[in-house]
């Protein structure tokens, strides 16, 4: 309202010196009062025009570069501005608004070395010279972009005149989304076996041969090892004839992501996604069924990731998830007892290991064939006391794995257990 009053007002005041002009060449004459008038008429007229055209003609848009953006990385925003009345525009300045959700950047591993959140002030203005185009383009780019799913609002755009006597802006709605998944990390697994029974065993790859598990008997054929070969088959049938094995069932894995977190872990909580991420990506190759369970704000459980369209919905909402600062792990994983497995290997990511956490393992480990947790945590916070719950942990059969400096600092992450 206070900037169309003030427009209203220049309005006015171009008019009264408009006619001030010309009642001083009327009234006083001559070469030089009629020079004056005309000299000034066509950026009187421009000043005029210009209060009167619509800005808000310009219609905007926005692209993302195209191809899959991961945390730390770099995202390309296209903006494309069209018009219908070629008005000529000397100058025009184009302001992005970024939401909050870019106010910060992601320094991908060395975040995990001040284990400390970096906020930034995102800004973009540039300035263009339309002229009479209709249309333009601009790009920018964006370092360092956070996980997250970015909306965009409104851009600002703003005009004026020669003089910088007018000045207009306005502001386009043009929303846009862009989702920036985890940073991608290969898992490399040593898991010994613990039961030959079938579907209950957690090898080096989750699909490895038992070799002491015989299915039948066939034909040598070439490659077989010869302490595969039947020597009394052979001798029976006068064929070579060697073993076959029945091929091990593959482990079913049960993978939580706890996403309750403590005020000012958003580091350990960013830890914990993309861990979570590298195993979902490993487990859902190699293991025969895959559920994947989210604790927090969000609670999401997928009964089944063997798919790429169900990998890529489980990594959609890893891209989205935020930390869960208000409930409790403990009555959030109580909730979820008839879906854990009493078979194959239970896996729990936590950016948090303290005593209810540690508590709520010890009445897991009873009821899963394996217990795995992983927790993301600064090395100077793995103190004796973190470690003496470890201990015990590890005395009930919950294997523990701190995830600190050091493992982040490896291209891929070791799982001996």
């Amino acid at each position: 309202m206070k900037q169309k009053l003030s427009l209203i007002g220049k309005y006015f005041f171009l008019i009264l010196l408009f006619a001030v002009l010309f009642s001083y060449a009327m009234f006083q004459g001559g070469f030089v009062s009629w020079f004056l008038f005309y000299a000034f008429l066509p950026f009187l007229l421009y000043m005029i025009i210009l209060l009167l055209y619509p800005l808000s003609d310009w219609k905007v848009t926005r692209k993302a570069s195209s191809g899959l953006v991961e945390a730390g990385g770099s995202l390309y925003i296209d903006i494309y501005a069209t018009r219908t009345i070629p008005f000529p525009l000397y100058f025009m300045t184009v302001e992005e608004s970024f939401p909050l959700t870019l106010q910060r950047e992601d320094r991908a591993d060395d975040k995990f070395t001040s284990w400390q959140e970096t906020s930034v002030k995102r800004t973009m203005a540039r300035v263009v010279f339309p002229w009479f185009n209709k249309k333009f383009h601009l790009r920018y780019r964006l370092d360092h972009v956070p996980r997250g799913d970015h909306r965009f609002g409104a851009i600002r755009i703003r005009t004026g005149d020669f003089f910088g006597f007018i000045q207009k802006e306005v502001e386009i709605d043009s929303k846009g989304q862009f989702i920036v998944y985890p940073s991608k990390r290969d898992v490399n697994f040593s898991l010994r076996s613990k039961t030959f029974e079938q579907g209950n065993t957690a090898s080096a790859n989750f699909r490895e041969r038992q070799s002491n598990m015989v299915a039948g008997l066939r034909e040598y054929a070439p490659g077989d090892r010869m302490s595969w070969v039947d020597w009394k088959a052979t001798a029976r049938t006068n064929k070579m004839m060697t073993k076959e094995f029945e091929q091990e069932k593959s482990t079913d894995a049960f993978l939580i992501l706890n996403g309750i977190t403590a005020e000012g872990s958003s580091v350990k909580f960013e830890g914990a996604v993309e861990f979570t991420y590298a195993l979902l990506q490993k487990l859902s190759l190699q293991s025969q069924e895959l559920s994947f369970l989210s604790l927090g704000k969000e609670r999401r459980y997928f009964p089944s990731i063997h798919t790429e369209r169900q990998r890529e919905i489980a990594r959609y909402h890893l891209a989205k998830v935020q930390p869960d600062t208000e409930s409790e792990f403990s009555k959030e994983i109580a909730k979820e007892n008839a879906r854990l497995p009493k078979q194959g290997v239970l896996m729990i990511v936590s950016a948090e290991f303290d005593v209810p956490v540690k508590e709520s393992l010890l009445r897991l480990a009873p009821h899963s064939s394996r217990l795995l947790f992983f927790v993301v945590t600064p090395e100077k916070e793995w103190d004796f006391e973190k470690q003496k719950y470890a201990k015990e942990l590890k005395e009930h059969g919950v294997y523990v794995q701190a995830l600190t400096e050091k493992e982040w600092a490896n291209a891929e992450f070791e799982v001996k257990a």
